[in-house]
């Protein structure tokens, strides 16, 4: 086994995983496990004559069968033992032999190997909708252990529409695990609301800059420089101290050892400090608009559109999700030079995104159309050099490797 380093396998990504990948070597991994919750969910892509692949009905339909190798993937998870062990016949208690069964059992060895590939540091982001995701969760929170479950995010995967004798089904989940108690984190931030906006930058300046006036001090005394007075002004007297924004001391270039009341001194310089009118009121800051970096992202996702029919990257893939899902997982979770693993990586968006982001990527699929597919959408994207950038394993090499 070696550290993964941009690389498309072609296969069962659960004897990938066993096979390939080290333990402790992936950043973050994302996946979007199929489940024929419908008749043509996992069909892919249709032969030239119009009929359904038969290579891929068989890759997607049978794999969430209860069948032998199901039974068996279960009963070797059971005797295995342990918290997965047990929510396995949990499940077989409730679902019996039914195709969800089958979902689950083959999941859980996956989902076994990928917390095994995770580094300490590591996250992972399985995208379900609600036909499986209460059943998934549990089952992330056997393998990953629930005080690891960071988020359960809602993505609004599509525009309205009606249900039969039902609410319409609009959105997808993000289960959102870590391997440990310190994960890889980069706090994104999402555009404020006009409503906003207008509510809370009322005011513009001679430039045009929108700003709100906002308090100097914090709550509570300090027995340090941020509790001594300031141009006559004791904060102590009312039980506040001075509190001078972190994200502005950059911009004031202040020197080392520079007291509270030289931050204020150079702030005020700057035109940041509205003074009162009336004498014994406290100064405000003068907070811009452009000095706020938005709202800290939420766990619910409105703001992402589905793929259009007119969009530049729509490959006409059933299941394709937008690059700026992938993107925000990836900002979110990892950083440059990390492991990007994507184990039912499709058409491919997790792999092409993390590459446009200088990430390394791991791709693995079980049908060749999807590897196809990817190749040539790296090419596409990046160029012909892309192909010199990765690798590719388990390709069929001559006519009897087709056959198998």
């Amino acid at each position: 086994m070696t550290v993964p380093a941009n690389t498309l396998y072609y296969g069962d990504n659960l004897d990938v995983l066993r096979r390939y990948i080290a333990d402790e070597s992936v950043d973050l991994v994302y996946l979007d496990p199929p489940f024929n919750s419908n008749a043509t969910y996992n069909v892919l892509f249709a032969e030239q004559s119009g009929e359904k692949a038969a290579s891929q009905i068989r890759a997607f339909e049978d794999t969430w069968t209860w069948d032998e190798e199901a039974a068996r993937s279960y009963f070797e998870t059971v005797q295995a033992g342990g918290t997965v062990g047990n929510a396995l016949e949990a499940f077989y208690t409730l679902l019996g032999d039914s195709n969800m069964m089958a979902y689950l059992a083959m999941m859980a060895p996956r989902l076994v190997e990928l917390r095994r590939v995770l580094k300490p540091t590591g996250s992972i982001y399985l995208h379900c909708d609600p036909t499986a995701s209460h059943y998934l969760k549990l089952l992330m929170d056997a393998v990953f252990w629930p005080v690891n479950f960071r988020n359960e995010v809602i993505w609004k995967r599509t525009h309205s529409h009606g249900g039969a004798r039902r609410l319409g089904p609009i959105h997808d989940t993000l289960l959102y695990y870590s391997r440990g108690a310190e994960p890889t984190w980069n706090e994104l931030h999402t555009p404020y609301s006009d409503d906003y906006i207008h509510s809370f930058f009322r005011f513009e300046d001679e430039d045009g800059r929108r700003y709100r006036a906002t308090i100097l001090t914090g709550s509570g005394t300090r027995r340090g420089d941020s509790g001594k007075p300031w141009r006559g002004i004791d904060p102590t007297a009312i039980g506040r101290h001075w509190a001078v924004p972190g994200y502005l001391r950059p911009e004031l270039d202040l020197p080392k050892g520079a007291t509270v009341q030289d931050a204020l001194d150079a702030l005020d310089a700057k035109g940041r400090v509205i003074w009162p009118k009336k004498k014994g009121g406290s100064p405000a800051l003068k907070q811009y608009l452009d000095d706020m970096p938005g709202v800290a992202l939420q766990d619910i996702w409105t703001d992402i559109p589905p793929i259009s029919a007119q969009a530049a990257e729509r490959l006409g893939y059933p299941t394709q999700k937008p690059e700026a899902l992938l993107e925000r997982i990836i900002l979110s979770s990892s950083n440059e030079g990390d492991v990007v693993l994507d184990p039912f990586c499709g058409c491919g968006t997790a792999v092409a995104v993390a590459h446009r982001l200088k990430r390394r990527w791991v791709g693995i699929d079980i049908t060749h159309l999807a590897i196809n597919l990817m190749k040539h959408r790296l090419m596409n994207a990046f160029g012909e050099s892309v192909t010199a950038e990765y690798d590719v394993v388990g390709e069929p090499v001559d006519v009897e490797g087709a056959r198998q």
